[in-house]
């Protein structure tokens, strides 16, 4: 088995020292009793139930990620499995998230291709990022500045799967390699049009809608939690503005390419709530207590699935060496 690189562990250290600096100046700026007493308003049972949306979020992405698994005709054990799948949010806040790709380097000790592995990736990412510009299109309701812009997005994610699945970019990169005379670029394209082609696979019909539903079943749930959040610190805000505000605070944060989002998101989602009514303490509070719930509770569960792998692998090594 694989422990996180020297270079994986710096970016992970170098996000956390990041976020820690600017939470605590947000902090620091807007009064530290003010937002921990609206962060225990929620009580050791809200934290509870928005901690199990979030667990429930990753639980439903982990099921579609076997489906996936399964259709390339793999088989790993769940439990082991389950672990390689939450080590990659260990490395969540890397640049597009892409150090959730470790799970590739575990699978391909049970022979599951890369092309295979990253196909599956890149079909996760993507259908998150429609299902999450669908629940932002909640926005129409209320934010018409955004609604418009959200619309038209969601309008271009829905056309570009037929092409996806068509084929075409697919051949389209592959008659480019022809006509690439750069070593290196004619291997990124090759293999860019080997992750796309195997992505097709996840892309017929029944997979498709079945990764959508599964999709924003689990963004919906986390939806909910931030939510009822809102609804404990009493803002009267609406659930589809709810959803809206965090749907479109996590497509800020995706689009800003810093890693993780960390402050982008924070900061649009401040913003949003300042719009809708809310005081200046509750719209730095939710957004901190929302982002421990999710951004950084992936990340601490991310490292124990790393750790206990860690440890399966030194005993495994001491095991074979007796």
């Amino acid at each position: 088995m694989l422990n996180l690189s020297h270079r994986q562990k710096r970016s992970l250290a170098l996000s956390l020292v990041m976020a820690a600096t600017l939470y605590l100046i947000v902090i620091f700026l807007i009064g530290y009793r003010d937002i921990l007493e609206a962060a225990t308003r929620l009580g050791w049972h809200g934290w509870l139930f928005i901690l199990i949306c979030s667990l429930t979020n990753y639980l439903l992405r982990f099921m579609r990620w076997l489906m996936y698994l399964k259709r390339f005709g793999y088989e790993i054990p769940h439990f082991l499995h389950f672990h390689y799948y939450m080590s990659g949010f260990a490395l969540t806040t890397t640049p597009g998230k892409a150090g959730e790709t470790i799970r590739s380097l575990y699978m391909k000790t049970h022979g599951v291709r890369f092309s295979h592995s990253l196909a599956m990736f890149f079909t996760e990412r993507f259908l998150d990022l429609v299902v999450i510009t669908l629940l932002a299109t909640l926005a129409i309701l209320s934010f018409t500045e955004y609604g418009r812009f959200i619309l038209s997005a969601a309008i271009v994610l829905i056309l570009f799967l037929p092409l996806l699945r068509s084929g075409l970019v697919v051949h389209s990169l592959q008659r480019l390699t022809v006509v690439i005379r750069y070593h290196r670029l004619r291997l990124l394209v090759l293999h860019l049009s080997s992750l796309l082609d195997s992505a097709r696979v996840l892309l017929e019909w029944r997979m498709l809608y079945s990764g959508m539903l599964i999709g924003l079943l689990a963004w919906a749930i986390q939806g909910f939690a931030f939510y009822y959040i809102l609804m404990t610190m009493h803002t009267g805000i609406p659930w589809h503005i709810a959803m809206s505000i965090y749907a479109i605070s996590l497509l800020a944060g995706a689009l800003s390419f810093i890693p993780g989002g960390i402050g982008t998101t924070e900061a649009v989602m401040g913003l949003l709530l300042l719009n809708t009514g809310a005081d200046p303490v509750t719209a730095v509070a939710v957004p901190l207590i929302s982002r421990l719930s999710t951004l950084w509770f992936a990340v601490g569960l991310g490292l124990l699935s790393s750790l206990f792998l860690g440890i399966r692998k030194d005993t495994t090594t001491a095991g074979n060496s007796t």
